[in-house]
């Protein structure tokens, strides 16, 4: 037998089907901007984002206000019974903080994870939480269309 087809460390060959994978040397993950670590408690949460989607209910119009205050008591109700992931919460609540903030895009992406990872648990509710960003998107856009308007021609 010959020694060429054993590893050496003088020779470099290419590694071949059977060689054992390269160990990966990669930095660690950045750690995340997010604010999760500055959460506050469940309770707090829950009456901040009580507090941004009730005042939207009061700004709907009236005809349509039960039917919206009806979708958001379901919530209320899952979150004070404890029916919801300790992870859903904190998107809902990320979510109420983006509005407040009047970040579309970010409320865009929290209520996109919230259905995807959770719709079949907020099927009932969650096409309601889309109504604030809707508005709040169209309120976005009326106004950048009003500093526009000088340079746009009549």
């Amino acid at each position: 037998m010959s020694g060429e087809n054993y590893r050496s460390a003088t020779k470099s060959h290419e590694p071949g089907w059977n060689d054992p994978p390269p160990k990966l040397v990669g930095k660690k993950p950045a750690p995340t901007t997010d604010a999760t670590d500055s959460l506050p408690d469940r309770e707090e949460m829950f009456r901040q984002t009580q507090t941004v989607f009730d005042d939207y209910v009061q700004s709907v119009e009236e005809a349509r206000r039960p039917t919206v205050q009806k979708r958001f008591q379901l919530m209320y109700q899952q979150w004070t019974d404890k029916k919801l992931p300790e992870v859903l919460e904190q998107l809902i609540y990320k979510l109420a903080i983006a509005l407040s903030k009047q970040d579309v895009k970010r409320a865009n992406a929290v209520h996109r994870t919230i259905v995807c990872d959770y719709g079949s648990i907020c099927v009932m509710w969650a096409p309601v939480l889309r109504h604030p960003i809707v508005e709040l998107q169209q309120r976005t856009e009326d106004a950048a269309n009003d500093e526009n308007s000088i340079l746009q021609p009549i």
